[in-house]
């Protein structure tokens, strides 16, 4: 599953932060021309098609420039395409994109149409893809050298977005004819330059004669992963200008004078069900679940109030998040919920949630979940686990009832809603299936206007819940420290894909 495996460190590592220094007590200022970026992922590769983890796309993003790009606000903006067009004729729909012309790449490659179409090809076919599932049945006709024409079958409306993503970074044609291996070389057009790739670190250096001039604001770009409980000592040691803060970690922060910024992302913490297995083939027993969380008091106990109690399928922070339902979905009560279990028969049921482990509020999170449910008559356990043994025990091996994951980490939401709420989604294993959101999800692929498109995900939003295929819990805020020195940094629409284009060391 797609997730953030690190977002809270012991508390106990924050008695060593007082000690350290502050802005105003020795910490330097950036103005070295290096920005320093924490990552809450090491990198296992840089090629742009065998990425593990979407979020792993911050590796990647400095060095190839993708044809669209997704703004902080998550309006689909141009890079390598100028512009783009919908259409339809007798053979389907199409999406026509103009391309930017007089590009090459560092070994000389021209960038045409030639380039996207191979680059398609290449994640369709190259063993290992992750990009194939999101281009699965696109194909690409070259319409002149900055011309190219997307068709698929089933619509085109979500590519613009999609093509921000990894699936739409452009890597050389020759690399791509040369076999090239990508895993610590690159190949593409970016506003960086790889230096070199060390353990938990990845160094980068400004492209020269990169075609915005703007965008590498930092002479040098380092991507670092430290552990949680050392990314606010590294801050104030000047090994770190931006990163993501533990929740424990941001009042030593402020109080040691740092700037902290809030944003709220896509991502939503869910429990998803095997609707196959027993209790929760009754959709009673599902609904008794969420019946029985009261999200405003995790919210509150697990992150100090600082996210959005959620009872719906996308998260808070995003467009296709439904204003207005509040928590009706999934009304708080426990006499209820303890009811509804007797009734379907599963008082004394055994179920087992698998979660993260090393992670503390995901660990956190499902003893919650574990207890509340015990309260209404289930006889539940957590099981902690790798994040792979999570999904292959979940999606493979089916024999655990409830599995906790954080949805959203995806550059559209037909991406999200194919792999968790659909009847054959990955992460659907009972293969359940609600006609409706099978419709409305057919729908937001031909709908080519975005704002209609995020009008039918937020229908899709609360069809999903009110199904009870899930267990929607909140949106967390995620706080980014920011060093004194700093700038043009913004927010990203999630906080596994910050954007470097112009941000100042």
């Amino acid at each position: 599953m797609n997730r953030r495996t690190a977002i809270a460190a012991a508390a106990a590592a924050l008695l060593g932060l007082t000690a350290a220094c502050g802005p105003s007590e020795g910490g330097t200022e950036s103005d070295d021309g290096v920005l320093k970026v924490g990552a809450a992922f090491a990198q296992t590769t840089l090629d742009p098609a065998r990425l593990p983890i979407r979020q792993m796309a911050m590796y990647t993003a400095p060095l190839y420039d993708s044809l669209t790009l997704l703004a902080p606000d998550e309006s689909v903006q141009p890079l390598l395409a100028t512009k783009w067009t919908p259409g339809s004729d007798g053979d389907g729909p199409y999406l026509d994109m103009t391309l930017r012309g007089g590009l090459t790449f560092p070994d000389g490659t021209a960038f045409t149409s030639k380039t996207v179409a191979a680059n398609v090809k290449r994640s369709q076919t190259l063993k290992g893809s992750t990009n194939a599932p999101q281009l699965a049945g696109v194909t690409v006709e070259e319409r002149g050298a900055t011309e190219v024409r997307f068709r698929a079958k089933d619509g085109v409306g979500a590519l613009p977005r999609i093509l921000a993503g990894s699936a739409g970074q452009m890597i050389s044609d020759k690399a791509i004819a040369d076999g090239t291996d990508l895993t610590r070389a690159s190949a593409g057009i970016g506003p960086f330059t790889l230096q070199r790739v060390q353990a938990n670190r990845v160094v980068y250096t400004a492209s020269k004669n990169y075609w915005d001039a703007k965008a590498a604001a930092a002479r040098t770009l380092e991507i670092d992963y430290l552990a949680d409980d050392a990314k606010l000592n590294a801050v104030r040691s000047g090994d770190l200008d931006v990163t993501i803060l533990p929740e424990k970690m941001v009042k030593p922060a402020e109080t040691a004078g740092y700037k902290i910024e809030r944003s709220m992302g896509s991502e939503n913490y869910t429990f998803s069900f095997n609707t196959a297995m027993k209790p929760f083939d009754d959709v009673r027993v599902r609904r008794a679940v969420n019946s029985a969380l009261d999200r405003k008091a995790i919210c509150q106990g697990l992150l100090d109030g600082k996210c959005e109690p959620n009872g719906q399928f996308f998260g808070a922070g995003t467009k296709a998040y439904a204003q207005g339902l509040d928590l009706s979905l999934v009304p708080y009560d426990l006499a209820k919920a303890k009811s509804l279990v007797e009734e379907a028969g599963a008082t004394g049921a055994k179920v087992e949630i698998v979660t993260v482990a090393g992670n503390q509020v995901f660990e956190q999170l499902a003893t919650i979940v574990q207890e509340q449910l015990k309260k209404i008559g289930l006889n539940a356990s957590v099981a902690a686990v790798a994040p792979p043994q999570v999904v292959s025990r979940f999606t493979a091996e089916k024999n655990v009832a409830m599995a906790f994951g954080a949805t959203g980490n995806a550059f559209d939401p037909s991406d999200t809603l194919d792999r968790y709420g659909l009847a054959k989604g990955l992460y659907n294993p009972g293969g359940m299936k609600n006609d409706k959101v099978e419709k409305l999800a057919k729908d937001a692929l031909r709908e080519t206007d975005q704002a209609k498109r995020m009008a039918i995900y937020q229908e899709i939003s609360k069809a999903i819940t009110e199904g009870m295929l899930l267990v929607p819990v909140l949106t967390p805020e995620t706080a980014y420290v920011i060093a004194p020195g700093v700038s043009g940094w913004k927010a990203p629409w999630a906080p596994s894909f910050p954007s470097f284009r112009g941000v100042k060391g």
